[in-house]
């Protein structure tokens, strides 16, 4: 799932071809006149059918990348739709409210209006506000407010909590619940991860695209792009930007310049961020111009009211159970405001207070904590230490024993493991995105170079040493194996500390003729080595096997299609991990067994007959090779992300950092409200809550 970034490269059947040819020349040169006509057919076959694969894929890539679009926009609407429920967005009573922003943060609305009339590219409004004195609203008013703004592009401002990422998700289900097939596709992406610095917004954007949605955007374009790339290129993507504040603070003013200069006029908008630090991205330094949003109005999110607050914690409560909630009320109608009645005015502190001291469907209030904690000034003297006590308080909550929904862990058995998973996003990966396949991150640099890296570079690095065996005695080959083997160990083993990507491909005809092409090509340069000491025939068996076997690893990629969660993504790679393993270890046996059964064979026969010798040194060879080729496979299948998510939960187990049944834990963390899904990812509830685990001691 890697992108070349829009650049052209070589196609690698070209060079496969050509070098296929080469060999044939070589093979020609040295009088080997049998295997010069099958290496020029070979490279002939192998650059016809990458020919027409590319053209094949050039003619799928070129079809309609609306349907691509439509795709993404099912997977989109099934993401959110059940966060959505998880988080109770779409159900009342907390709706929060909002007004236009500060004139001074945004271009003036004369302006918006002149880019909307007479500017080239940008959209042109149906029904636009009068003013940013109309762009007042609160509830499911957003998208009619969206809609009103003459560009199509919305700032969106409000303190830590105050609900703007549910209302980013409430505008996403809205505008895709109107949206038209082929129109683009509005995507929240939180910008936590993005340093303007490295990468610009669109090779960032794409890598987080194809990163939460991995099946909807498997593939390349006809110009050798990702679909992800190419969707934003063509504007059939509506970035909804969740958290500008989370880029790191040098970095926000560079990132309103990319934006400003990356996206075409024509680009829709969303883009959140916490007021002061907005105010402090578009005005950097006294001395400088401010950095607008081109072409972008802007909207602050307002406090809640204490009567909303006070309702929205006591709505579910049974009549006997209000007055646990007594202080709590007169903590919200004092002035000014105690430190509790501050917490609680922002939607998120409101929801996790409902969630730790009110009893779930079916649960009894007995045992539960009182809210009438969070009163005392004492042990929560300010603001902040009642946030960090609503923070602290959530696991315990999520874990506590219920008669329907119990939990195979404990609040005790969960907290150092999701604490471990925030530093472990915090502090070496700083993104607040939870991919699985890089879970193997977190096992020291050492378990991956020893126990993943070297076998299996190994594996593929001691069949290299077999030609030299074969021409020269093994007393040559078998050194020179294990040196390149050695090599490739410690090249794969440093290879395994950065990022991983999966297999996330449906094989077609056209990839299976490429990749029986490329199989065969390189199984009969392989073979042209053999047959220099054992003549045309056996040479000829084994390039044919090995290249059979090669051909048929190649194209045992998982259909994604349909994976549009964590787990459908993992179940799908273990099936690509196990059809490879297999497919390439029985193939590779066979064919092992097939060259080296034969060549003992002829050896054999001047003592016992060609006949005899050929049955006795096929059947040891089939049965040895087959033995040695499943090994191979299983090592092999063990270098995916599945297979490497296998090693690296053993790893941490064994060092109690998490569980060994680690998706099934995960899993349950997001339907308890710690974690929740994005795409193929997961991340925690709120940023803060990752930071208030990975701080903790």
């Amino acid at each position: 799932m890697r992108s070349n970034g829009g650049k052209r490269r070589v196609p690698t059947w070209l060079v496969l071809g050509v070098g296929t040819v080469a060999a044939g020349a070589v093979a020609w040169a040295s009088g080997q006149r049998g295997w010069a006509a099958v290496l020029a057919a070979g490279g002939v076959a192998l650059t016809l059918a990458g020919y027409l694969a590319d053209r094949r894929d050039a003619q799928a890539a070129d079809i309609d990348l609306a349907t691509v679009a439509d795709r993404l926009a099912d997977l989109v609407m099934d993401q959110w739709a059940a966060e959505a429920t998880r988080r109770e967005i779409t159900q009342p009573p907390l709706a929060v409210s909002w007004q236009p922003v500060d004139p001074s943060l945004v271009q003036p609305w004369p302006y918006l209006e002149q880019l909307a009339e007479a500017g080239a590219g940008w959209p042109v409004p149906v029904h636009p506000a009068a003013g940013p004195h109309e762009l007042a609203g609160t509830g499911g008013e957003l998208l009619d407010v969206f809609d009103r703004i003459p560009t199509g592009r919305l700032i969106v401002l409000g303190e830590p909590g105050s609900g703007k990422t549910a209302l980013l998700i409430r505008l996403v289900l809205d505008l895709l619940a109107r949206r038209d097939p082929g129109d683009p596709v509005p995507l929240l992406v939180p910008l936590a991860s993005w340093d303007p610095d490295r990468h610009d917004l669109y090779s960032w954007l794409e890598t987080q695209i194809v990163r939460q949605y991995p099946s909807g955007l498997a593939g390349t374009t006809a110009t050798g792009v990702s679909r992800a790339r190419a969707l934003l290129s063509a504007g059939r993507i509506l970035p909804v930007l969740d958290g500008l504040d989370e880029v790191r603070t040098g970095g926000r003013s560079q990132a309103l310049t990319a934006i400003n200069t990356t996206l075409r006029n024509d680009t829709h908008l969303v883009l959140s961020c916490r007021a002061t630090a907005f105010r402090h991205a578009i005005r950097p330094s006294p001395t400088r111009q401010p950095v607008f949003v081109e072409g972008a109005a802007g909207i602050r999110l307002d406090p809640l009211t204490p009567t909303i607050i006070a309702d929205y914690l006591t709505t579910t409560v049974e009549p006997g159970g209000q007055a646990r909630w007594a202080p709590i009320r007169t903590a919200l109608a004092t002035t000014p405001a105690p430190p509790a009645a501050q917490a609680l005015s922002t939607p998120l502190m409101a929801s996790l207070a409902r969630t730790i001291y009110n009893p779930r469907p079916g649960e009894s209030s007995l045992g539960l904590p009182n809210p009438a904690d969070l009163c005392n000034t004492t042990a929560l003297p300010t603001r902040t230490a009642v946030e960090q006590h609503l923070f602290d308080g959530l696991i315990p909550a999520a874990y506590r024993t219920h008669p329907i929904r119990p939990s195979r862990w404990t609040a005790d058995q969960a907290t150092p493991y999701l604490t471990f998973l925030a530093k472990h996003l915090e502090d070496r990966l700083h993104t607040t995105s939870l991919a699985w396949w890089e879970l193997d991150l977190a096992t020291p640099p050492a378990f991956r170079i020893l126990v993943v890296g070297l076998p299996i570079g190994l594996v593929a690095g001691l069949p290299a040493g077999l030609p030299f065996g074969l021409v020269f005695g093994l007393p040559v080959g078998l050194p020179v194996g294990l040196a390149v083997g050695l090599a490739f160990g410690l090249a794969g083993g440093l290879g395994h500390q950065s990022p991983h990507q999966i297999v996330l491909q449906r094989p077609r005809l056209a990839d299976l003729a490429f990749g029986l092409a490329f199989g065969l090509a390189s199984g009969l340069a392989f073979g042209l080595a053999v047959g220099l000491a054992f003549g045309l025939v056996v040479g000829l068996v084994v390039g044919l096997a090995f290249g059979l076997a090669g051909g048929l690893g190649l194209n045992t990629s998982a259909d994604m299609q349909r994976a549009a969660d964590p787990r459908s993504v993992l179940l799908q790679d273990r099936y690509s991990a196990v059809a490879f393993g297999l497919a390439f270890g029985l193939a590779g046996g066979l064919a092992g067994g097939l060259a080296f059964g034969l060549a003992g064979g002829l050896a054999g026969g001047l003592a016992v007959g060609l006949a005899g010798g050929l049955v006795v040194g096929l059947a040891f060879g089939l049965v040895g090779g087959l033995a040695a080729g499943l090994a191979w496979g299983l090592v092999v299948g063990l270098d995916t992300a599945w297979g490497r998510l296998g090693l690296a939960r053993l790893w941490l187990a064994s060092h109690n950092r998490l569980p060994v049944h680690l998706i099934g834990f995960l899993l349950d963390a997001s339907e308890r409200g710690v974690l929740r899904q994005a795409g193929a990812v997961w991340e925690f509830r709120h940023a803060n809550l990752q930071r208030r685990l990975a701080n903790r001691p």
